[in-house]
């Protein structure tokens, strides 16, 4: 077992320990499996002291959670912590009576929904669909309501998830126009998407792997540069852009598919929406089309 952990541990470039050979435990389980060892087996719990002192504050959480905050505060323990208990504070929030159906309510209904869980990238990480074409003037009204309803979807997929695998995620965020939805103009939609990067970022470190924006214009960069402000510089870095054709529902770019398989993205994603029944009521369109 000790050569094992030292081969799992040189693989990751870092000194072998039980921690390190298994992240997807918690301190209280890894203590009881250290107490089996032997004292010649040399097999440290901890050889990184911020990881040990992280652990502590919180022997009952998995160290692949907690390692995800800590990376998202440069290895402050203070920091990393006062990040998780907001975390746990949020997540008492999220599961309460009532939040999940508030939730899917303020997101959308059916293929109205802002935010599509769909298959794997070919890196392995899940993919996600953000369609901001589908972003109403009330959800603009209640960006908050948004970034917390968003924030439940994480939450959900953690739980799908489970403890032993990272979650990670790639973000495919198209900006053509569909027929029959909102299509408000991009510039103003910065307010719900500072609100939904303040309320991830908070709560869901280390989540996204790749943000995929397509098709982008160049004209684009300079919406870009101030959207950016608004954005955590680490989750600013993972940001991406495809070119591509801009009109309505046209399938994206060949270079979509070098990172994710055309079989792992919905069919309907890109295509457009329905006719609303006249029992629905009408997606608020206030000089939408008209600020194009």
């Amino acid at each position: 077992l000790s050569r094992m952990l030292g081969f799992w541990a040189s693989d990751k470039k870092e000194e072998p320990s039980l921690a390190s050979a298994l992240p997807y435990f918690s301190l209280e389980v890894l203590g009881i499996i250290h107490g089996f060892f032997e004292k010649n087996d040399d097999v440290p719990l901890f050889t990184h002291d911020k990881r040990k002192e992280m652990a502590t504050k919180y022997p009952m959480v998995h160290l692949g959670t907690l390692e995800r905050f800590l990376i998202a505060r440069d290895y402050s323990v203070s920091k990393a912590s006062q990040m998780f208990d907001g975390y746990l504070e949020f997540k008492k929030v999220v599961n309460t009576p009532g939040f999940s159906e508030k939730a899917k309510k303020t997101l959308g209904e059916g293929r109205r929904n802002i935010v599509t869980p769909m298959g794997r990238a070919k890196d392995g990480t899940d993919v996600f669909g953000f369609r901001m074409c589908l972003i109403t003037e009330e959800m603009l009204n209640n960006a908050d309501s948004v970034a917390d309803a968003a924030a439940w979807t994480m939450e959900k997929y953690l739980q799908r998830t489970g403890p032993y695998r990272n979650p990670r995620v790639t973000v495919l965020a198209p900006t053509n126009a569909i027929d029959n939805a909102p299509n408000i103009p991009a510039h103003r939609l910065i307010p719900i998407l500072r609100a939904l990067s303040k309320k991830l970022g908070a709560n869901y470190p280390e989540f996204a792997q790749r943000i995929v924006i397509f098709p982008f214009p160049w004209v684009g960069r300079v919406l870009w540069e101030m959207v950016k402000l608004f954005l955590d510089p680490k989750t600013s870095a993972k940001v991406c852009f495809l070119g591509g054709s801009q009109e309505r529902h046209c399938d994206p770019d060949e270079t979509m598919y070098e990172l994710v398989e055309k079989d792992q993205i919905d069919p309907l994603f890109l295509k457009a929406l329905p006719e609303l029944k006249s029992s629905e009521p009408v997606p608020n369109k206030t000089n939408a089309e008209s600020d194009k």
